[in-house]
């Protein structure tokens, strides 16, 4: 289904695709990869490797007589040259090494990691293609020096790139893998961009509309039941003169009302007016099965006598829910010699779209492409997601300004957005792992989970999800379809989260906070590791049962540091500048609180803030007067950056034992690794990348 290059291939230039930028470690399959893209898009392709070689030679015969440093310095030149639109740049393995460069590549356009696992990459390398064809960058065979360089430039490949794009295989398929991957990547999942409208005027403003905002892989809905006059001359008017391109992406639609159509004339004018759109130029037309197989099978030979290059969609709509007999929809079907299969069937819950999804997932390699539809609200996600699964389009969806026609029904714009900031990473060959929350960029899970995987030599991808508050409920539906591996929960969901999980453990459940989402049993349980975090930093400088401790804060962190302290025999007190709020999370812990007043006086064996004060970049604030400061022996900030907070530094001077906040987040993260793996986590790999991506920032 993928459409290739032609005179009339679509650009995919609108402003929802900028420029591809693809980076990763060489025999990645970067080169073929963007070549195919920019054949099948018709964009422009751009080899910084290619122009070095313009500008200097040969890379080995430059590399021996000038070095590394001299051939940084041209790649960076070359980089700074490069300007334009409908770009697809393939960057050499280590231009991420270059200072300054992941800015200047983040300029250009949307950056993709192309990546591969580590054994495929080294069998790679040991070809004498890819063997001779640079000079060594550490003097050890290409295949050692493969591990080498993966475990430097992962970190910087990981900074770098917006989204992973897997490129697995051993053999020739490759190259189509990594393109195809690519290509939903950026122009997102497959579409048909629905068109409606009462008028002609409308309708021709919409199909202006949707042409617009349209990618290379998108294909057209003309939804013509909702005129309010239907007629020959006025299809004519519609499509007469259409260009070729748009016509060649063009389903014609006149649904009737029993599957959720408006079309209220005779079957014979329904029909009627498909065989004259058809007719017309557009290349695809949508037949009910139901109707044709009513006729006996005389509306497709209708259709296909009026024009005998229409492609027919087959479709069967269910308003009423998901029949009992859905699986075998896609084969019943085949009677009708369709191009495409659709499948849209009204969902009430996840059950429901579950069933759609594996629907799909059983026709991906089937010999007719399946669109599968879980209409309602219910079905959002898998609207979102579907294309991984195997669909041949991912859903219908109005552009932007225009009337949804069905249930549960995003924009075009809509599906694209969600897309791009989680769905397109959910798919990968490998497990997937993430932190999910909003914003999310400056978290440090990725650096220290991915570098716990590289240790352990587990293929995998830990990535950041941004996922506002309005989208939760169907991102976690979207990731338990796509099989996701584990989860990391920050703020703001770590309370919100809660109801859209199959089960909490004990400590969740008590908290009343997660997280860490372990997949058990196809659902998803919630845990929290915070507390074990904090636990396991303070008792790193203290031994807790008996002792008093101060805690500054009523909010989630505070809930995890209540609970840990409480669980290992410690007393507590709760102080906050919200008095209510302290009161009541103390009361539901079980400890004392104490107004804010009362600070000042405050005394006891560990001081704790769980509030933001002194979190750069406003790293002035002190949370704790330094009475409090002196009347306590140990000080906690669960603050991570900088590390040494204004807390901390007063306490230090103070000749007190201090426990920064980076040590906490490392253990959680640690626990967490424990719990998704069964493994024992590699904690000093994990606070090495953690110092070093914050360092960084």
């Amino acid at each position: 289904m993928t459409r290739q290059a032609g005179p009339d291939a679509p650009s995919g230039g609108g402003p929802d695709f900028p420029n591809v930028v693809l980076v990763g470690s060489r025999a990645s399959g970067k080169s073929r990869a963007s070549r195919k893209l920019a054949e099948a898009v018709g964009w422009t392709r751009i080899s910084t490797d290619e122009l070095l070689e313009a500008r200097v030679g040969p890379i080995p015969a430059f590399v021996e007589r000038f070095g590394w440093e001299r051939f940084r310095e041209e790649e960076r030149r070359i980089l700074a040259g490069i300007r334009g639109e409908r770009l697809i740049v393939d960057c050499g393995g280590g231009i991420v090494e270059n200072p300054g460069s992941i800015p200047g590549l983040r300029r250009l356009g949307t950056m993709y990691w192309i990546r591969t696992p580590a054994e495929v990459l080294r069998e790679r390398l040991s070809r004498p293609e890819h063997r001779d064809s640079r000079p060594t960058l550490t003097g050890v065979p290409p295949a050692e020096e493969a591990a080498l360089m993966l475990e430097r430039r992962t970190p910087l490949y990981r900074e770098a790139a917006e989204s992973d794009v897997w490129s697995t295989a051993s053999d020739g398929t490759a190259e189509e893998e990594a393109f195809e991957t690519l290509l939903r990547a950026h122009f997102g999942p497959r579409l048909a961009l629905t068109v409606s409208g009462a008028t002609v005027a409308a309708v021709r403003a919409g199909l202006d509309a949707a042409t617009a905002e349209s990618g290379p892989l998108d294909l057209i809905e003309l939804r013509l039941d909702t005129l309010e006059t239907t007629a020959p001359a006025d299809l004519r008017t519609i499509l007469g003169d259409l260009p070729h391109p748009v016509l060649a992406r063009l389903i014609a639609t006149v649904r009737r009302q029993d599957e959720g159509g408006r079309f209220s004339g005779s079957e014979e004018d329904r029909i009627g007016l498909l065989a004259e759109a058809g007719r017309l130029g557009a290349a695809w037309c949508d037949l009910e099965f139901e109707a044709d197989l009513a006729s006996g099978g005389a509306h497709a030979r209708r259709i296909r006598a009026a024009a005998p290059a229409v492609q027919l969609v087959a479709s069967v709509h269910d308003l009423s829910g998901v029949p009992a007999g859905l699986e075998t929809l896609p084969s019943r079907m085949a009677s009708m010699r369709p191009a495409l299969t659709k499948v849209a069937v009204r969902t009430a819950g996840r059950a429901d779209v579950e069933r759609v999804h594996s629907l799909i997932r059983a026709q991906a390699s089937g010999k007719t492409p399946t669109i599968g539809i879980a209409m309602g609200d219910a079905g959002r996600a898998l609207r979102v997601i579907a294309g991984s699964a195997g669909a041949a389009l991912s859903t219908y969806a109005p552009p932007e300004g225009l009337p949804a026609v069905a249930a549960g029904q995003l924009t075009a714009g809509d599906v694209r957005s969600r897309h791009r900031r989680w769905g397109r990473r959910l798919h990968a060959p490998v497990p997937v792992y993430g932190v999910v929350g909003s914003p999310i960029g400056q978290s440090l899970s990725p650096p220290m989970h991915e570098a716990a995987f590289r240790r352990l030599g587990i293929e995998a991808a830990y990535l950041p999800f941004d996922v506002p508050a309005a989208e939760l409920a169907d991102f976690l539906l979207a990731a338990r379809l796509s099989g996701v591996g584990g989860l990391n929960v920050t703020i703001p969901h770590k309370r919100t989260v809660l109801p859209h999980l199959d089960s909490l453990d004990d400590d969740a459940r008590r908290i009343g906070a997660v997280n860490t989402i372990i997949p058990m049993n196809g659902g998803l349980g919630g845990a929290n590791t915070d507390w074990t975090g904090a636990v396991h930093s303070l008792e790193e400088a203290v031994p807790l049962p008996g002792r008093r401790a101060t805690v500054l804060g009523a909010g989630g962190s505070a809930r995890a540091v209540l609970y840990g302290l409480t669980r290992n025999r410690a007393e507590a007190v709760v102080v906050s500048r919200n008095d209510r709020k302290a009161a009541a999370l103390a009361d539901e812990m079980g400890v004392a609180h104490a107004p804010l007043a009362a600070l000042e006086r405050s005394e006891g064996d560990i001081l704790i803030n769980t509030t933001p004060a002194g979190m750069a970049p406003d790293d002035h604030g002190c949370p704790a007067p330094d009475a409090a400061i002196a009347a306590h022996e140990v000080i906690f900030d669960l603050v991570f950056h900088p590390e040494r907070t204004p807390l901390l530094g007063k306490a230090a001077g103070m000749g007190k034992r201090t426990v920064p906040g980076l040590r906490m987040l490392i253990l959680q993260a640690a626990a967490a690794f424990e719990r998704w793996t069964g493994r024992p986590a590699p904690v000093q790999a994990m606070a090495d990348a953690a110092r070093k991506a914050r360092d960084a920032r």
